[in-house]
């Protein structure tokens, strides 16, 4: 603050003290500040040894060479302690952290010219099926994702592939050979053309999750090609952006070495009834609503637009059935 360094002690209901000298941002505290004594101080500047609170300007009265304090300060009030952001040899940045502006700000504000990071992971998005590759349905799911992986601080490639056996086996070789990790989409149901599985074990690799609990993205298959992973998401686009929330997003965050990976999560009210089955955990693409409260936004495995306007994911538990209106759920903040 702009005032006075005093001593609190020297501070018993209004008193005159000495002013000695004057301290601005940038200058060398002085001398240690004798009993009676204050220091015209401006805010930046550094306490002088002696000194244990600032009063405020607007507290005092200047007098040719003295001040009228006309009240008491509580000892460190208006003092900003050595030590109390970042501790002497405290951490500033806990390992994992990605550097944005404000990361960024501090590691300067502590003198850290270097820092070690991690390369950004590469990940590779293979589209696939004729209706993608001949334009009949746009690549909603690539662009989807090429976007959130960014988002992630990932380095991303985008390709497409037809349904045919060998092309496919191909691509996936490719793909794999300049990522560390790749994230197939479509292919990996039960229907003829779901060539995705049988191709990845032609190349070698090997399958641990195909089928999962939850709607939508049953489908989802996960695999490791050697040590890189393999992360089969449905083609239906609601489908496909669920399973990349639940299990590709956290996946890849750990593969970078992120610090935090899962979405920030709060407990909300649901705005309106919820009808479903238990036996499957399901997840709704849902809007905020001003009053604290959160609104599904559809349930069709192969919506886009819900996804686009939801701004959280609500997840229903495995065991639930029917959901009532002001019953809190699970809500997965995607802007948070």
């Amino acid at each position: 603050m702009d005032g006075y360094a005093v001593r609190q002690a020297d501070l018993a209901g209004s008193v005159e003290l000495v002013v000695r000298s004057v301290i601005y941002a940038g200058d060398m505290p002085g001398a240690p500040l004798a009993p009676g004594e204050a220091v015209r101080i401006f805010t930046g500047a550094p306490l002088p040894d002696g000194a244990d609170s600032v009063v405020q300007e607007e507290s005092t009265e200047a007098r040719g060479g003295r001040v009228l304090v006309r009240h008491g300060v509580r000892r460190g009030e208006n003092v900003r302690e050595a030590g109390e952001d970042v501790a002497r040899e405290g951490e500033a940045l806990p390992a994992g952290t990605r550097l944005g502006a404000r990361q960024v700000a501090l590691l300067t504000a502590v003198g850290c010219e270097e820092v070690e990071v991690r390369r950004r992971v590469r990940v590779a998005i293979l589209s696939t099926g004729d209706e993608v590759v001949k334009g009949r349905t746009p690549d909603s799911n690539g662009t989807a994702l090429a976007g959130l992986l960014e988002e992630c601080g990932f380095a991303v490639t985008r390709s497409a592939v037809e349904d045919e056996a060998g092309a496919l086996r191909a691509a996936l070789e490719r793909a794999l050979a300049g990522a560390d990790a790749l994230v197939t989409v479509g292919g990996v149901s039960v229907g003829e053309r779901d060539l995705v599985p049988g191709s990845l074990r032609a190349i070698g690799a090997e399958i641990r999750v195909h089928g999962v609990p939850m709607k939508p993205g049953k489908p989802f298959l996960f695999a490791r090609a050697g040590e890189k992973p393999v992360l089969g998401l449905p083609g239906s686009p609601s489908a496909c952006l669920v399973a990349f929330e639940v299990f590709a997003r956290p996946l890849l965050l750990t593969l970078s070495g992120a610090r935090r990976v899962e979405r920030a999560r709060a407990w909300l009210p649901l705005a309106e009834r919820c009808e479903g089955r238990p036996g499957r955990a399901r997840f709704l693409w849902a809007a905020l609503l001003p009053d604290g409260s959160v609104c599904p936004l559809g349930r069709d495995a192969a919506q886009v637009r819900g996804p686009a306007l939801a701004q959280a994911l609500v997840r229903v538990p495995e065991g639930a059935g029917d959901v009532a209106a002001g019953e809190r759920v699970e809500t997965w903040l995607l802007e948070a």
